[in-house]
């Protein structure tokens, strides 16, 4: 669960200056990877359509770059 953490650790960088990342935007490559990662872990597939990812609603998986919204 590599990425999971690396996004986990990117929305505590969002968070520091008190701001809470309500939403996500995930680049198409990072929406896949995250999608094999969890069906790994978990050992079912949660499906082509993400809806949250550890309490964040994801927003789109078609951005051109990560990204976090409050």
């Amino acid at each position: 669960m590599e990425t999971v953490k690396q996004i986990l650790a990117q929305q505590a960088t969002f968070e520091a200056d008190g701001r809470q990342a309500m939403g996500v935007h995930l680049t198409p490559e990072l929406a896949k990877v995250i999608r094999w990662e969890l069906h790994q872990y978990y050992g079912s597939d949660p499906g082509e359509q993400l809806t949250t990812l550890y309490g964040m609603e994801i927003l789109s998986m078609d951005a051109k770059e990560l990204r976090f919204t409050s």
